[in-house]
């Protein structure tokens, strides 16, 4: 797979169910260079946030090779990771929220104060220090979760499904906000979307899975990425139809062989 940042070779898991074994993950291999942006599609329930706690090292209960940086996910301290739900502690403000993992990590309070009030300015949230969760739009409590994992300075970004739960609007402010931060930082990020036309505007990789057991069944290449101009435009509409095409394939699959 050559110096890959992400390198993931013949990934098998599969969880227990009574007494059979179900396989969610089968023969899974891709590599991602480092500093590049990553998308994973497939069908719901292919195993795309199974993948991502793996590459987290949420889970360990697989068979194959995955490395990050050449250590294990485990060994590799540098991954952030973003859930859906924004996995905010609701009884806790703003600040606390960004701040917890410098906490936990135990660094010094002057660097807490000014890591904490730096990345809340940078993602315009200075003002919402003292709220909760609850008193946030969407939108605030997604770049709350962004904020709170760019503050770690992490090299690698995972993010499941980040911009569902958003309006569309704001789902596209995200967009452009997440370009930006890449932009900037030159982090490594795998982002999973349900949403093909956000695969292509954010994905430079793009890897389609099949059905359970999920594997990558293909690794598009996307050189209309990472650029702002090319949204709705005829190539970004070609690309996004073959990937339709890619999936609709999958789902006959799955179907044919029921």
């Amino acid at each position: 797979m050559g110096n890959s940042f992400l390198e993931i070779a013949s990934l098998n898991l599969a969880y227990r169910q009574g007494n059979q074994g179900v396989q969610i993950l089968n023969q899974v291999s891709f590599s991602l260079a480092e500093g590049k942006i990553g998308v994973i599609i497939g069908p719901s329930g292919c195993g795309k946030s199974t993948l991502l706690n793996v590459i987290a090292g949420l889970n360990t209960c697989y068979q194959g090779s995955v490395l990050i940086d050449g250590l294990s996910p485990r060994e590799f301290r540098d991954t952030a990771l973003i859930l859906q739900d924004y996995g905010l502690l609701p009884w806790k403000t703003v600040w606390e929220n960004v701040t917890l993992g410098l906490q936990i990590r135990k660094h010094p309070k002057q660097e807490i104060r000014e890591k904490g009030k730096m990345i809340l300015a940078k993602m315009g949230l200075a003002h919402l220090a003292h709220r909760y969760p609850a008193q946030l739009s969407g939108g605030q409590r997604q770049r709350i979760a962004i904020a709170r994992s760019l503050v770690l300075e992490p090299k690698l970004l995972l993010m499941d499904e980040p911009f569902s739960s958003l309006d569309a609007l704001t789902r596209e402010e995200m967009q452009h906000l997440l370009l930006e931060i890449w932009q900037e930082t030159g982090l490594t990020i795998l982002l999973v979307t349900h949403n093909i036309e956000e695969a292509v505007f954010l994905g430079q990789e793009i890897m389609v899975m099949t059905n359970l057991p999920g594997t990558v069944k293909e690794k598009v290449e996307n050189n209309l990425a990472v650029n702002g101009s090319h949204r709705g435009t005829h190539q970004s509409l070609e690309l996004a139809n073959y990937l339709r095409q890619s999936l609709y394939g999958v789902m006959q699959d799955v179907a044919a062989n029921q």
